[in-house]
């Protein structure tokens, strides 16, 4: 649901409370972890100096490190504030979280949240965006998973018809097993009807994504690169056209980039004439062009190298036979006359058929979503079985388009 559709709503919904005669007052909540070993005992806020003062109480049974999350709503149900702690504790104990939020009085309810580990590389807890007179600010606390990482957010704001009006992104390297909450700034508050957040943790190079506004009567563009393995020069080749279709004057636009970290381009188009704009990139060498992904299957991290790309068939993604077996570790034969695949890791055996549904586990028959089959005289396998089958944990990121292999 949109930014302004949301406030519509809430906002008729509190003005019907009013003339009905309720009250709203703030209601604390307090949500318990999960996992048994964490227990909130009990948690309070109140309104001190201006602003909202939170206290918790966690206790462990064994220990562990525990992040505390506390989300404030305002009137409208709408996520205005995000603060998070993260702290060890030892077995046995009980640690008294005290945090203190930056809004008082406009917090109508506050979440808290004592939580542990997550077996994915990464998950979004908590998103939102917040309209300021001369910004939005997008606002997405993100947990880190086991393994310490660099992190990307990237925020998409579109406007009403879903086009995309601008786009920024934000990095940190987050300690494993930690909470870090992203702060992203977009300035065009009054076009943008959406936003869409994106995370980023794989060692690729490519276009997340381009949009543009107008400002003073001029164009802005916006553009986000997420960088891969190396550090390097990033060039822009920023070209306006007129509204009959003329090529003006282009713009470029360098920018040193930090290896897995983000390229943010922001631009105002000087020609007054210009009424679209087209933006390539390249590497430093300036001869490989920097384009979008698609599908995307990284194993602990890393991403996986093939020549033919990894297709999503109806939410089912298939990779390269060869390329997936032996990125997991396992031995590979190909029987040309039953077009069946035989794969082996250590005492493990898993065989595939061209076209077949039927899929056998030493021995043992599965059934396929999707059978494994040619896309372009390439063998394709389902990765989720594949990987699943050879004792992997497998995720899908339906924002990124990206499939998290974890060994």
């Amino acid at each position: 649901m949109s930014i302004k559709s949301k406030r519509s709503i809430w906002g008729m919904f509190v003005a019907f409370a009013i003339l009905i005669g309720l009250v709203i007052q703030p209601i604390p909540e307090a949500s318990a972890n999960s996992d048994q070993n964490i227990e909130l005992l009990r948690s309070e806020h109140k309104v001190i100096d201006g602003k909202m003062k939170v206290t918790a109480d966690v206790r462990v049974e064994s220990s562990e490190l525990v992040s505390l999350l506390v989300t404030g709503y305002n009137q409208f149900g709408e996520i205005i504030e995000i603060k998070k702690e993260d702290t060890f504790i030892m077995g046995g104990n009980t640690k008294v979280f005290q945090l203190t939020m930056d809004h008082g009085e406009e917090l109508t309810k506050v979440d808290i949240e004592a939580l542990g580990p997550i077996e994915e590389p990464y998950k979004v807890l908590k998103e939102t965006t917040v309209a300021h007179t001369d910004h939005l600010e997008g606002i997405i606390a993100v947990k880190n998973g086991g393994k310490s990482q660099m992190i990307n957010v990237v925020a998409t704001g579109t406007n009403a018809n879903g086009k995309v009006v601008e786009v920024r992104g934000a990095n940190n390297f987050v300690m494993d097993s930690r909470i870090s909450i992203f702060k992203i700034k977009l300035d065009a508050v009054n076009e943008i009807n959406d936003v869409k957040f994106t995370v980023l943790t794989d060692d690729q190079t490519y276009l997340v994504e381009t949009g543009t506004y107008i400002k003073d009567g001029k164009i802005v563009l916006t553009s986000v690169v997420k960088n891969g393995e190396k550090s390097q020069k990033i060039s822009a080749r920023v070209t306006p056209y007129a509204g009959n279709g003329k090529e003006l004057s282009i713009q470029t636009d360098t920018n040193f980039t930090m290896d897995n970290r983000l390229y943010n381009l922001k631009m105002q188009i000087k020609d007054t004439n210009a009424s679209s704009v087209a933006v390539q990139f390249y590497d430093e060498t300036g001869k490989q062009e920097i384009v979008k992904r698609g599908t995307l299957v990284t194993i602990d991290g890393k991403g996986l190298a093939t020549e033919q790309p990894p297709v999503n068939l109806a939410g089912n993604v298939v990779v390269p036979m060869r390329a997936i077996f032996e990125a997991m570790g396992a031995g590979i034969e190909w029987e040309q006359e039953t077009m069946t695949v035989t794969a082996t890791k250590g005492s493990k055996e898993i065989k595939l058929q061209i076209g077949s549904d039927t899929a056998y586990i030493d021995g043992q028959e599965y059934t396929l979503n999707v059978p494994a089959q040619l896309i372009n005289n390439n063998t394709m396998v389902p990765v989720r079985f594949v990987s699943e089958a050879l004792g992997a944990k497998v995720f899908w990121d339906n924002n990124s388009q990206t499939v998290l292999i974890v060994r």
